[in-house]
């Protein structure tokens, strides 16, 4: 795609200098009227800025307020012919932002995000989005940025790239980017996004793997089109695909795409079908991918929430009758699909050495406290790959260590007399993603014996003394609770089992 480099060289520049930023907004708006724009409130926005002007007043008023910018007051303070060749704004007697760009980035650098309005984008008149919109940084494309890992790499892949925000955390870890995208005015719109925030990737055209046929990549990332919906509406959202088979066939092709030692993120939608348990149905989707696999469900919806959160998310709700035509379009669909609900979450593919022996491992983290990072999901998957290649031999010399940071709780609660009864012990990483497990009075004297110097064999023995047990009837349940821990990341294992 050929973007005016020169033009978004000199724009980013001003951008920076005028504290056009993330940082840069909250310091001009202050933390009330900064809060409120997030709940999409602009007023206190304007209050806060009226009467004043300069480069950082006007870009806020174009780009996040979404108002018209007088021509005398954008000539003054605006680089005009830039913003023009770039495609940024339009109009004449009145300058106005033909796209959103949006300041965003991480801690140490910052970065331009450019999509289309949405039919919430305060001060636009965006009733229903375009069948090829591009949307913005939104929930899913953060969830994704936060669960990848950020290993250094050699290529990475961007699969339906929209707008380029995963692309630009690429950016920042491997040496070779390449997005694609099925909508040419996304990948238009990436473009600018990259020239904007400094960056170079290899853009194309296509629909899900096609345009990198025979290539592989160490890390593969997608936020695709994974709503289940009739159709192919809107292209951002819909596949075309029937029912959840987006899904099915994304991983069904993207072991081929990977390196060995190679990862995928995938985001995804599932059907909970009436009668099936969605955990066999997705098992099926990978369990020949000789990956190992982790599928973790954050939500799950009915068809009415699903349905309604996602017809308010491309607009045109004014139109009543023809909202609730669709609606009811849509329920007949799931209806028919005997879907009593949808799930959300995410996929992970490792593909290499043993991985794949031991099976996908499928779960729902809803109760978790928090969504992992991507530091937690790369010990998740090094985990499972570890204990992978220790068979119950090789796990009974193992010398197991406990996870930095593991903590042991272990409390007495005060009955409805006053008297102290002990409570089972529970284990947990400080701050960790996942909820503290509960301990067995034994497992609990295993984990506290796990130094990295006493062997499992060992540690049974202890606490069969201990707890007036016969060790052969300790090990079976001891090699089973082991292994459990050591998949969780709570205890870590030597990558090189001890011989036989």
């Amino acid at each position: 795609m050929d973007v005016d480099r020169a033009a978004a060289a000199r724009l980013r520049e001003v951008f920076l200098d005028a504290g056009f930023t993330a940082d840069g907004l909250l310091a001009l708006l202050g933390a009330s009227a900064y809060a409120a724009l997030g709940r999409g409130e602009p007023v206190p926005a304007r209050r806060a800025l009226e009467g004043r002007h300069g480069t950082d007043i006007e870009l806020v008023r174009l780009f996040v307020l979404g108002d018209g910018v007088p021509l005398a007051d954008a000539q003054q303070h605006l680089p005009l012919a830039d913003l023009d060749a770039l495609g940024l704004v339009t109009g004449a007697g009145e300058v106005r932002a033909a796209v959103d760009v949006r300041p965003y980035g991480e801690s140490d650098t910052d970065w331009y995000v450019v999509s289309d309005h949405g039919p919430d984008s305060a001060g636009r008149d965006v009733a229903e989005v375009a069948a090829d919109h591009v949307l913005g940084v939104g929930g899913a494309s953060l969830t994704l940025a936060r669960l990848t890992p950020r290993d250094a790499v050699d290529r990475a892949l961007d699969l339906g790239t929209g707008c380029g925000v995963q692309a630009l955390h690429l950016g920042r870890h491997a040496r070779t980017v390449v997005a694609t995208d099925r909508n040419r005015r996304a990948l238009r719109l990436a473009a600018v996004t990259a020239a904007l925030s400094g960056q170079e990737w290899d853009l194309r055209e296509g629909s899900l793997l096609e345009p990198v046929a025979g290539e592989q990549f160490d890390l593969v990332v997608s936020n695709p089109p994974f709503v289940i919906s009739p159709g192919h509406r809107y292209t951002y959202r819909d596949a075309g695909l029937p029912a959840d088979d987006l899904g099915r066939v994304l991983l069904q092709q993207l072991p081929a795409r990977l390196v060995d030692g190679g990862t995928a993120v995938v985001l995804a939608n599932w059907l909970h079908v009436r009668g099936a348990d969605w955990r066999e149905r997705v098992a099926g989707w990978v369990e020949s991918s000789g990956c190992d696999v982790w599928v973790a469900q954050r939500e799950v919806q009915d068809p009415a929430e699903y349905v309604g959160l996602w017809l308010r998310d491309a607009g045109g709700a004014d139109d009543t009758a023809e909202h609730e035509r669709r609606y009811a379009e849509w329920l007949d669909e799931l209806h028919d699909m005997d879907a009593e609900g949808i799930g959300f979450g995410w996929v992970v593919l490792h593909k290499g050495g043993t991985y794949g022996a031991t099976g996908p491992r499928i779960e729902d983290v809803a109760s978790a406290p928090r969504q992992p990072r991507g530091d937690e999901v790369a010990a998740l998957v090094r985990a499972r790959a570890g204990w992978a290649a220790y068979d119950a031999f090789a796990l009974v010399g193992a010398r197991p260590s406990r996870a930095t940071g593991l903590r042991i709780v272990e409390e007495d609660r005060a009955d409805e007399h006053g008297r102290l009864d002990p409570m089972p012990p529970r284990i947990g990483l400080v701050d960790g993603w996942r909820p503290e497990v509960v301990l067995d009075a034994v497992t609990a004297h295993l984990v506290r014996s796990f130094d990295g110097a006493t062997t499992l064999s060992e540690a049974v023995g202890s606490a069969s003394a201990v707890y007036d047990l016969d060790p052969d009837d300790v090990l079976p349940a001891a090699l089973v609770a082991v292994r459990a821990l050591v998949e969780d990341a709570l205890l870590t294992l030597d990558p090189t089992p001890p011989s036989a």
